[in-house]
């Protein structure tokens, strides 16, 4: 798979005009996804290190031109999606498709590790601080006003939670001490 650098990751958020909060953010998912990825291949899991780095760094690449367009109201949330179309474009469509399931409406499409741990790291973080599932899930749910009958990813990512810690040592609460 061919994979951008740090260093070209960086430029292309710059390029694509990703704003300080939104880098914020994906920073500390970056964090948190590289530490699930070591500890699960330190448990023995196949999992790639630098598509987890390079994914969970550009995840949110299209978040920024996203909330200055109407679908930031909540109308609709594709970023995910364009942010594939991008890495595409760039000449990463594998990264891109790691991309595009970081969203919890692709949580039943998820196939490899590498989606699972950038899904899930970007899910526990709110802006830039780790929070529990309950907390975030009930942020994007006021923040996006999704319907209660819509609400059937949620037991699918509190399902990935439990398979990614069934093969850790650590509980899903020490994830906050990660970026401390």
């Amino acid at each position: 798979m061919k994979l951008p650098s740090r260093e070209e990751c960086l430029k292309l958020l710059k390029k694509y005009g990703v704003l300080p909060n939104i880098l914020e953010h994906m920073l500390v998912v970056n964090k948190l996804a590289n530490h699930l990825a070591k500890k699960l291949k330190a448990a023995g899991i196949k999992i790639d290190l630098d598509v987890v780095d390079r994914a969970a760094l550009v995840h949110d690449i299209a978040k920024s031109e996203e909330l200055k367009t109407d679908r930031a109201k909540g109308k609709d949330d594709i970023h995910h999606i364009i942010g594939e179309e991008i890495l595409k474009k760039e000449g990463y469509p594998e990264l891109g498709k790691v991309v595009r399931r970081h969203s919890l409406r692709e949580l039943s499409k998820l196939e490899t590790w590498e989606e699972k741990v950038v899904n899930y790291a970007d899910t526990r973080v709110k802006h830039t601080e780790v929070v529990s599932l309950r907390e975030r899930l009930d942020d994007l749910n006021k923040r996006y006003n999704i319907p209660l009958k819509d609400r059937a990813p949620e037991r699918d990512i509190f399902a990935l939670e439990k398979e990614i810690y069934d093969k850790l040592d650590e509980k899903p609460e020490d994830l906050k001490n990660v970026i401390k």
